[in-house]
């Protein structure tokens, strides 16, 4: 499992290991460039210090130790022959004269020549007794620092913990949420750096609210509906078990099968209503709304004929859009179910599809009652119906609102153009054809 806590502390611990490491590599390089300017000054100094010698004599001491002391080897040499050598058997060929390195017998050397006539004083010292030194002198300079490491292991961690306590805290808020307690996380102390993502779980709690309020209510609202056509099938049951003749048998057999017919179109505009909810996932596609609209006007035109109502196509203009062809379906067929319904005999219902700049337009216009301004953002409102004697399920436009705020529509109401009747007009956009640029 992946962890915050565990990966800075990787960071920022394998960080501090890393400074320490070059700190000592610098400290190193440092201290060898020292020791190495030191002890060339001092193999001038004993160069010069025999200089001024006739003859041989030890070493002297030029505020070298001894160790140091025992690693040199002094040579004289007169008119190009070795004359003395200081320790005995440390004898190197003579080199150019000033400071040099050389190596000879395995080893290498870091040599000084100093010419005074016919002599020729030449000193030299091993360069790996100069890297010991070098090397612990860096170590005794980096000890501290790696004593100290621990230390700011622990302070890491102990920042990094406190750092990260408020996504604990946050953790702990959202585990004490449910269904039936989606309370927003308290904002207050939070950092900066936090609060965008309280921000966003927060919202997300509230629309999860909303949903599942909204469910409560549609569940609600349905068994309360589907209460009543199911009592009245249960009460045409009864008359029929009761009737003596034909007549009375063959009446409540209708009312039977009108009370099965509400309760079906009910269940019906329940499960169309379910699948076009915001939450259900779009399957989008192109359909050619203008043949869709033409299907659905002749699949009603018996039932608005037996009714004496004029039903047709006013204009179709021919135009697709990108959508859920089931989706258009139920909301096209519940506009025209809608105006057929409450249109009296004798009346007409127009239906058009028009094509604008980059929008489709449907309109349905009825010679019907119309609906009163005051009551026209209601009646998208779910099972909402006006009047006690009114027909219907009260779900067809909600039907009709959630399909077209799922296509990114809009839909308005407004009288009809002589001022009797419902016009209801409905704005989709376009599907676009991305090759060309065009909408279609």
């Amino acid at each position: 499992m992946n962890s915050i806590s565990r990966k800075l502390l990787s960071l920022l611990l394998g960080g501090l290991i890393i400074v320490g490491v070059l700190a000592g590599g610098a400290t190193y390089l440092k201290a060898r460039e020292e020791m190495d300017e030191l002890f060339d000054y001092q193999l001038a100094q004993v160069a010069h210090a025999f200089s001024r010698q006739e003859t041989v004599a030890p070493l002297p001491s030029a505020g070298i130790n001894y160790e140091e002391e025992s690693e040199l080897a002094v040579q004289v040499w007169k008119s190009g022959a070795l004359f003395s050598v200081t320790p005995p058997g440390r004898t190197l060929p003579l080199q150019r004269e000033g400071i040099s390195t050389v190596y000879s017998g395995g080893r290498h050397w870091r040599v000084f020549v100093l010419r005074t006539g016919p002599r020729a004083i030449q000193v030299s010292q091993p360069i790996e007794a100069r890297r010991e030194l070098s090397v612990n002198f860096a170590f005794r300079s980096i000890v501290p620092l790696l004593l100290t490491i621990p230390f700011f292991a622990l302070f890491i961690w102990l920042s990094v913990r406190n750092g990260l306590r408020p996504l604990t805290r946050v953790a702990e808020e959202i585990s004490r949420r449910s269904p039936a307690a989606l309370d927003p996380i308290p904002l207050n102390d939070l950092p900066a750096e936090v609060l965008p993502v309280v921000g966003r779980l927060n919202l997300l709690l509230e629309k999860l609210a909303s949903a599942i309020e909204a469910q409560k209510r549609f569940v609600a609202d349905a068994a309360h509906e589907l209460r009543t056509p199911l009592a009245a099938v249960g009460l045409q049951v009864r008359v029929l078990e009761r009737s003596a003749g034909n007549a009375e048998r063959t009446e409540a057999l209708e009312r039977l099968k009108e009370g099965i017919d509400r309760a079906a179109r009910l269940v019906g505009q329940l499960l169309a209503l379910a699948r076009i909810e915001p939450e259900a996932p779009p399957l989008f596609s192109n359909v050619a709304l203008t043949e869709l609209t033409e299907e659905i006007v002749a699949e009603r035109a018996r039932i608005a004929m037996e009714k004496g109502v004029d039903l047709g196509m006013t204009e179709s203009d021919a135009v697709t859009v990108t959508g859920e062809e089931e989706a258009l379906r139920a909301m096209i067929g519940n506009l025209v179910d809608n105006a057929v319904r409450y249109t009296p005999p004798g009346g007409t219902v127009d239906v058009a599809v028009r094509r604008g700049e980059h929008e489709a337009v449907i309109e349905v216009v009825d010679t019907g009652p119309g609906i009163p301004a005051v009551d026209r953002e209601r009646v998208f409102d779910r099972f909402f119906r006006r009047g006690e004697n009114t027909t219907g399920s009260g779900l067809g436009l909600a039907i009709v609102k959630s399909a077209v705020e799922r296509h990114g529509g809009s839909i308005t109401l407004t009288d009809a153009d002589e001022g009797k009747g419902l016009k209801v007009s409905v704005t989709l956009p376009c599907s676009r054809d991305l090759q060309r640029g065009e909408y279609r």
